[in-house]
């Protein structure tokens, strides 16, 4: 089988930036972007992040500021800051990183896939990446029932992932099982027609019955967004740390015993983590005289496309009218 996933991805895998090179740096990049994102939406991503932070020593010399202004967007903020304090480590470090499994796990920010793609990718280590992807062409592969929700599982699946590997070339091998999940082996209407493995699948007559995952209820919310505006500036708070996008700038929850509602500007719907939020932005005026605080700004349209704002709330500043006085 190893034989046929190889030759299918040496004619199908699709030219990526990062396939290009073995830079342990931009391979770094590429895997804490991809995490819990689509190709699509990383590829611009990518290549404005290589030309603002082209090695671990621009990265770990940046500001926290500059580091999430260019991750604006992406979502999963922590995976900047992790990628950060990466670059940091590397850096004390005389700038290189350890060519074994365990040293790489022991750097902040890597946990054992991580490693898994860096180390193979990178350095040819023999070590089995088991993400999303390649827990779905595993479980249909073996028809696997077992709910891979469950640590047990996934333990489970990761020793199945270390035998399968080709431990003479796991760099291609990797990210050939990674491809097939991501391109042949999708979540829904797998395309089977056409997986090189497809003679030993003993899932593909029912392929979409896996992985089998318990999944947590989606919890819907609704929330009040307030538009404060005085002449051409905007009331925006920046998240304190401990919050989520804690160091993003937004603007702030309708207050009732502090502010007065006014007309309603817009609504618009968002995700995060296991909720499904309506934001509902309002017109608003202050009863009293406005907070005043460091991590509080009243700010031009300009000055906030220099700040990294949360998704939902930089959209919300283009619904706002340029010329009405709120």
């Amino acid at each position: 089988m190893r034989g046929f996933l190889r030759v299918w991805y040496e004619t199908a895998a699709r030219d990526l930036p990062w396939r290009r090179t073995r830079d342990p740096y931009a391979i770094a990049v590429s895997e804490f972007m991809l995490q819990q994102t689509q190709v699509a939406t990383v590829l611009p991503y990518y290549a404005r992040w290589m030309k603002q932070f082209p090695a671990w020593a621009a990265l770990a010399e940046a500001s926290e500021e500059a580091v999430i202004k260019a991750w604006e967007g992406l979502g999963y903020y922590r995976r900047a800051r992790n990628l950060q304090a990466l670059a940091r480590a590397v850096v004390a470090v005389h700038g290189e990183l350890p060519r074994d499994g365990d040293g790489l796990r022991a750097l902040p920010g890597i946990g054992p896939y991580t490693a898994a793609a860096i180390g193979s990718i990178s350095f040819d280590l023999p070590l089995a990446v088991l993400d999303g992807n390649v827990m779905r062409v595993l479980t249909r592969l073996l028809a696997c029932p077992d709910d891979i929700a469950l640590p047990k599982t996934r333990d489970k699946l990761q020793r199945i992932a270390d035998e399968f590997l080709d431990r003479k070339d796991p760099a291609t091998h990797n990210q050939a099982i990674m491809e097939l999940g991501a391109t042949i082996c999708v979540p829904r209407k797998p395309l089977c027609l056409l997986c090189p493995l497809k003679r030993d699948c003993l899932g593909r007559p029912r392929a979409e019955e896996f992985p089998v995952k318990t999944r947590n209820a989606i919890v819907r919310r609704e929330e009040t967004i307030a538009i404060l505006q005085h002449g051409e500036r905007f009331y925006c708070e920046q998240v304190p740390e401990g919050k989520p996008w804690h160091g993003l700038w937004r603007f702030p929850d309708f207050d009732p015993a502090r502010m007065i509602e006014g007309e309603e500007i817009g609504r618009l719907r968002y995700g995060i983590t296991k909720y499904a939020v309506t934001m509902r932005a309002v017109a608003a005026q202050w009863k009293k005289r406005a907070p005043v605080a460091p991590e509080i700004r009243y700010l031009k349209r300009e000055e906030m496309e220099g700040l990294a704002f949360a998704a939902p709330h930089r959209k919300l500043i283009d619904r706002v009218p340029h010329t009405k006085q709120l």
